[in-house]
């Protein structure tokens, strides 16, 4: 009887420090993020735990982490202390960054271009056509810098739908190209003879399959919660690592890619 309780003691003293560890899975990593015990890069899919130390490879190292439980977090080097960290889950920044409805004015395209704008490969902007009629004459136009020099993209359109497609965008001669320079990218209206600016901003295409990647983590341990919540959280984790997206291309990629309704 003692050989059997000494036994059960010292199984209780060897898993004890186990029982509080809480694990997380990392979504996506902006740097170099190391787990020091293990030696191993942070990456998505990474599993690891609130008790292993991470060594940060430069100060402005950034990753997104998700528990089932505890919530999406952001560590970084100032703040990466998992067992007291707050979840990120709401409010999302996603619904207050995204606009719906008509485009009426000059000022509402500038508004919705701006800062980091996400466009899932191809996306369709629905316009007012009395403010802007789209026809041979009258149309939309990209200009971005690529391999140093300025490249005008006329945009598409259907009906009263302006266009944005990556596999159109980003080609020269009619051969595609990688990509521009870099995401700055100036939009235009053509009305006639006139080509009127109306905004700068990043235009971001993320890496499809990466991006799959990631937002399967955050689904996977969000199992179970409203479909409404659930595509708010995607929405509020894509708006903080890439940029502003529209709500009508999210729930159409959810629903298509990963069956969210």
């Amino acid at each position: 009887m003692k050989t059997i309780i000494s036994a059960l003691l010292f199984l209780l003293i060897s898993i004890g420090p186990a029982l509080g560890q809480v694990d997380f899975r990392v979504i996506k990593v902006n740097g170099s993020i190391l787990l020091k015990t293990r030696g191993v890069s942070l990456e998505t899919g990474t599993v690891f735990s609130d008790k292993e130390d991470l060594l940060f490879r430069s100060e402005d190292a950034t990753a997104a982490v998700i528990n089932s439980q505890r919530g999406r977090l952001v560590i970084s080097n100032k703040n990466h202390d998992l067992s007291s960290a707050k979840s990120n889950y709401m409010p999302s920044m996603y619904n207050i960054s995204s606009r719906g409805g008509l485009i009426l004015t000059n000022a509402d395209l500038g508004g919705l271009f701006s800062g980091k704008y996400v466009v899932l490969e191809k996306q369709g902007i629905e316009l007012d056509k009395v403010s802007f009629p789209m026809d041979k004459d009258n149309f939309f136009f990209l200009r971005y810098i690529y391999k140093g020099e300025e490249i005008n993209k006329k945009l598409g359109y259907s009906g009263d739908t302006l266009v944005i497609d990556k596999s159109t965008l980003f080609t020269v001669d009619g051969n595609p190209i990688p990509n521009a320079d870099n995401t700055r990218i100036k939009l235009f209206y053509r009305k006639g003879s006139e080509s009127l600016f109306i905004s700068e901003f990043d235009l971001i295409f993320p890496d499809m399959k990466q991006l799959a990647k990631e937002v399967g983590i955050i689904l996977n341990e969000m199992k179970g919660k409203p479909a409404d919540v659930t595509v708010s959280e995607v929405g509020s984790y894509i708006n903080e690592f890439y940029g502003k997206l529209s709500p009508d291309q999210l729930t159409k990629w959810l629903q298509i890619k990963f069956g969210v309704k």
